[in-house]
């Protein structure tokens, strides 16, 4: 079998689809072997979203090319684990002035050109090769196929809610494990700019108590699956330990993640806190419902982010009172009208916004709303709102009503997690979507 020569690529598609499953026989392209990238001008697999949380919808097949490019003679094929041809989707058209072309499995797929239930690919390990006739394109595998039909080493998976993109868009070395990373989908428009994180550091506050009596928001402990999700995007994931937030230890960070505090900040903390975000950092503050006091001093957690509310605790030093003061000086309050007895909520999208790419839904266990005084509120449900994001300066700032979304039910200590209403969302969209907009990359 002579090898294929492949042409070197950049781009996205506008086309019409057909599925066909695949015949008896060798399928189109399948047993070819090709050792080069595609040429100039050639369209690209830029993006696949093939595994969304819970049953699969919204997923999709993105190409990315020279606007005008006729597709006519394209097709995708998709193989299983073995190399066995399962799908074919047949291309026309030619590429829109966008460069991108989006396959849809349905109609909630934003910025999509063509719905098509094909696009939904297996979620195990895949391949999924670009032909033209019998030439290949441009290929793709993920996982650890038997038989893989991609280039060199194959791409992770991505687990639920997550998408294989190309980071810098159409970028090809001849390697799938290099080329693609996991991150929040973006169909239809750039994979989240031209590098990578590059190591930015992300920090997980310990300052405030957050792992007292029941909690457990250790990137160690019940954080630990959403730490292993942040590493995967490329980022630094570390603790702030200590006794306060300081200036000092906040430098170099990108982000800073305070999850459900129990003890106040000092002016001087929230000085720093204020100043970091100011100067470009991002604050994600996730919070619960009133009366979740876990070290028994008088504080929950929406207390420690609005203020002391004047009557628990019953005395507080002037230089406590204020605490973080978030809706002060970033415009978003943690709502001191929520209990324990409160339901759990789903709470949805509420508008469009990067931090919603990929994210339909997410749980609310016993947690509170937020009150947007400034900012934008993102996902919410009964008229209430429960993530929301604002910028202040040069920064960014986001909160959240319920530690238990990003939890992934194992403890520090071994323990099983409190809440199994929503484990494992930390693998989800949401939380990375979160920090990654925060840290400037989405």
């Amino acid at each position: 079998m002579p090898s294929i020569s492949l042409l070197r690529r950049s781009g996205a598609l506008l086309a019409s689809v057909s599925l066909l499953l695949s015949a008896c026989g060798q399928a189109p392209g399948q047993g070819r072997s090709f050792q080069a990238q595609a040429a100039a001008g050639e369209p690209v697999i830029n993006e696949v979203f093939y595994d969304s949380a819970g049953t699969d919808a919204g997923t999709f097949i993105e190409l990315r090319g020279p606007a005008g490019k006729s597709l006519s003679g394209y097709t995708l094929a998709a193989y299983d684990t073995a190399g066995t041809q399962y799908r074919t989707i047949t291309l026309s058209g030619t590429i829109p002035a966008s460069g991108y072309f989006v396959v849809a499995q349905d109609t909630t797929v934003p910025g999509r050109t063509l719905v098509n239930s094909g696009a939904d690919l297996n979620n195990g390990s895949t391949s999924l090769r670009l032909l033209s006739s019998s030439t290949v394109i441009d290929a793709l595998a993920y996982g650890t196929p038997t038989t893989s039909r991609g280039e060199g080493s194959p791409a992770p998976t991505t687990g639920a809610g997550s998408a294989l993109a190309r980071v810098p868009d159409g970028t090809d070395t001849n390697a799938n494990s290099a080329d693609f990373r996991v991150q929040a989908a973006t169909p239809g428009a750039g994979n989240g700019g031209t590098t990578a994180p590059g190591g930015k550091k992300v920090l997980f506050d310990l300052t405030k108590a957050e792992d007292a009596g029941n909690a457990d928001w250790r990137i160690d402990g019940a954080y630990s699956d959403y730490a292993s999700a942040l590493r995967g995007l490329g980022y630094s994931v570390a603790t702030l330990s200590g006794t306060s937030i300081t200036s000092t230890a906040l430098s170099g960070a990108s982000v800073l993640v305070i999850a459900e505090p129990q003890n106040p900040l000092s002016d001087t903390e929230r000085s720093a806190l204020q100043s970091f975000v100011q100067n470009g950092g991002g604050l994600f503050m996730i919070t619960d419902h009133r009366s979740s006091d876990r070290n028994n001093n008088g504080w929950d957690s929406p207390e420690v982010f609005n203020g002391w509310d004047g009557s628990t605790p019953a005395t507080v030093s002037t230089s406590l009172q204020n605490s973080l003061n978030s809706d002060s000086i970033f415009g978003l309050k943690a709502s001191f009208n929520s209990s324990f007895s409160d339901p759990v909520y789903t709470a949805t999208p509420l508008t469009t916004h990067p931090i919603l790419n990929g994210v339909s839904s997410a749980g609310v266990y016993v947690g509170t709303s937020v009150d947007v005084l400034s900012g934008t509120a993102l996902m919410g449900t009964g008229g209430k709102t429960y993530l929301a994001v604002g910028s202040v300066g040069s920064g960014r700032v986001a909160m959240w009503g319920d530690s238990s979304t990003f939890e992934d039910n194992t403890n520090s200590d071994g323990s099983t997690g409190t809440h199994n209403n929503w484990p494992n969302l930390s693998n989800a969209a949401l939380g990375k979507n979160v920090v990654r907009w925060l840290a400037g990359d989405l």
